[in-house]
């Protein structure tokens, strides 16, 4: 994990920390207050981490990888070798 998403994380933790920005549910004891806003919580980080991520990505220099590499990096195995369909997929583009 890199910086900006440390940074992003804690933000994102105080921002949702009852009675910071919103308290839910009004009127709830301690214990379901603090559930509800970890449920939040949670809900939030889902779908905003990827977004972060990319984001501190391109603050640190890197540039997005165009679609052809991503998925030639998918059809790699843990060995580091591409599969027989990669292989033939890149064979065909390069007869073109």
């Amino acid at each position: 994990m890199n910086f900006f998403m440390t940074l992003y994380l804690a933000a994102l933790f105080v921002v949702l920390t009852p009675g910071v920005l919103l308290t839910l549910p009004k009127g709830g004891n301690k214990m379901t207050v603090a559930v509800v806003h970890g449920l939040v919580f949670a809900v939030v980080w889902y779908f905003t981490h990827r977004m972060a991520f990319r984001y501190s990505m391109q603050l640190s220099g890197f540039q997005n990888m165009n679609m052809e590499e991503e998925e030639m990096n998918m059809n790699t195995n843990a060995e580091g070798f591409q599969s027989e369909r990669a292989m033939k997929k890149k064979a065909a583009k390069m007869k073109r």
